[in-house]
């Protein structure tokens, strides 16, 4: 596709690393869990799933609150 169409380095840049890094960080996450799922492990599973999506919230907060400090 990239050949066919004129797309711009930077474009590429972010399908590449953004859209794909994180869907294979993502499946990386699902297998993870789907694994513990598996083993039957439905604690581990719960408390990995819910300390994965907490703290990545809680990430998203953080890199809110710095980027905000900066700007003003």
């Amino acid at each position: 596709i990239a050949l066919r169409y004129s797309v711009s380095n930077e474009i590429r840049t972010f399908l590449a690393t953004g859209v794909l890094g994180g869907f294979t960080t993502f499946s990386a996450f699902s297998l993870d869990f789907a694994v513990l799922m598996e083993r039957r492990d439905e604690g581990l599973a719960a408390v990995y799933l819910g300390a994965s999506v907490g703290l990545s919230i809680l990430a998203l907060f953080a890199g809110l609150y710095v980027a905000r400090t900066i700007l003003q």
